[in-house]
């Protein structure tokens, strides 16, 4: 930042033209810019004629004034109107506009947005094109304006890309589920009915509900090492939380705990709130016990636990658990609703290829996600860099 404080007056200018006949109307989202607003869920309804909106040009940025502080602007690609409640900025010749939507996206930037918009609360702000054009920010000579914003949109389209690439899987994923889980689609080689039964039947004894409450406090959870790793309902199973050893705890408390002690292929179930979530134990943790509101169920060997987990995943067993869950205001389950849930399996073979199929399909998943996410961190870091002139390319 030069000694001048060099401010964002310098690079734009407020576009206030009347809209036309004809043009499409745009709305501003947070998460995708400038969108038509015929493509929007949610459509809003206006008696405006055209002539009272905005008119908004190829290469503007439109601003929402009462969400700006939220980062809520979007880089026009065609010739349309927009809401007469928008700011609608014109990029000066020594600015890139494709450069100028990604810094007004910027969490430093969005910040200063926030801190010059003005209103008695926060869902009152409003940031004037007279306040914006007086936020202190130098942008760099215009070559390397366009070169920073080429290398931010070649990681876009490769965001994109993995986007599209993780949505494919899940929808192949989805389908498979429907096909195989359901018997609408036999795996080659095999034959015969499914067999017909209930949850509980397929459970080495009773399925057990977490320990705590009045039973044991939460200065009591104890392992002989060096704590216990709770699975609590509200999380992935893979998450715990540990706690630490406690000396002073019961025979009577300790051998409860013992008893409610998880093994890899347990499975899990929230028996309060979220009751229609449910997953599988596979960490094999000797110190993990099933926390408060939780429901374990230890399978027998004729049934595969993958599959049973991929089963257990589809939204039919999710509503149906829902649907008979007990309580209007906290849904709960016990363990004989949980017993009674009906279920169609084929032979143990062939729930293990199908379990090998669905998690195969979940590895790609899986792959993909872990693409997306180190993809956008990636150009995170790179926003941080390059728009902050903490980086600089060369031209």
């Amino acid at each position: 930042m030069t000694v001048e404080q060099t401010r964002l007056g310098k690079y734009f200018n407020s576009r206030r033209e009347k809209g036309i006949e004809g043009l499409q109307t745009l709305s501003v989202t947070l998460d995708r810019g400038l969108v038509r607003r015929d493509s929007l869920e949610r459509r809003t309804e206006t008696n405006l004629e055209p002539t009272d909106h905005l008119r908004v040009r190829p290469g503007d940025i439109a601003y929402n004034m009462m969400r700006m502080w939220q980062g809520a602007s979007g880089l026009s690609t065609e010739d349309a109107i927009v809401s007469p409640a928008y700011v609608v900025l014109q990029p000066k010749p020594n600015t890139d506009p494709l450069f100028a939507s990604y810094l007004l996206k910027h969490p430093h930037m969005v910040h200063l947005l926030w801190a010059y918009s003005y209103g008695l609360t926060s869902d009152r702000l409003r940031l004037y094109f007279n306040d914006f054009k007086r936020i202190p920010w130098e942008l760099p000579p215009l070559p390397e304006q366009k070169k920073i914003a080429e290398i931010l949109m070649t990681w876009d389209k490769a965001i994109e890309t993995t986007e599209k690439l993780l949505a494919n899987a899940e929808a192949q994923k989805k389908a498979l589920m429907q096909q195989l889980l359901t018997g609408k689609r036999r795996l080659k080689g095999f034959e015969g009915e499914w067999r017909r039964l209930k949850l509980g039947d397929l459970c080495d004894g009773n399925l057990q509900t977490g320990p705590f409450g009045s039973q044991l406090h939460a200065n009591e959870y104890i392992t002989d090492l060096d704590g216990v790793a709770v699975v609590m309902p509200n999380a992935m199973i893979d998450e715990t939380i540990n706690y630490s050893r406690c000396s002073k705890v019961s025979k009577q408390k300790a051998s409860l705990l013992a008893r409610h002690k998880l093994k890899a292929g347990d499975l899990v179930f929230s028996r309060r709130g979220d009751v229609g979530r449910t997953a599988l134990y596979r960490k094999g943790d000797p110190h993990a016990i099933c926390g408060t509101g939780c429901l374990r169920a230890r399978l027998t060997a004729e049934v595969d636990t993958e599959f049973l987990a991929q089963v257990l995943s589809l939204p039919t067993t999710s509503k149906w658990l829902e649907k008979n869950a007990v309580g209007q205001t906290m849904p709960n389950l016990n363990t004989s609703i949980v017993s009674n849930l009906p279920l169609e399996i084929p032979a143990l073979a062939e729930q293990r290829h199908i379990a090998q199929i669905l998690c195969t399909a979940d590895r790609i998943q899986n792959n993909y996600r872990r693409d997306l996410t180190r993809k956008l961190d990636e150009k995170r870091a790179l926003l941080q860099q390059l728009l902050t002139g903490k980086r600089r390319v060369n031209v």
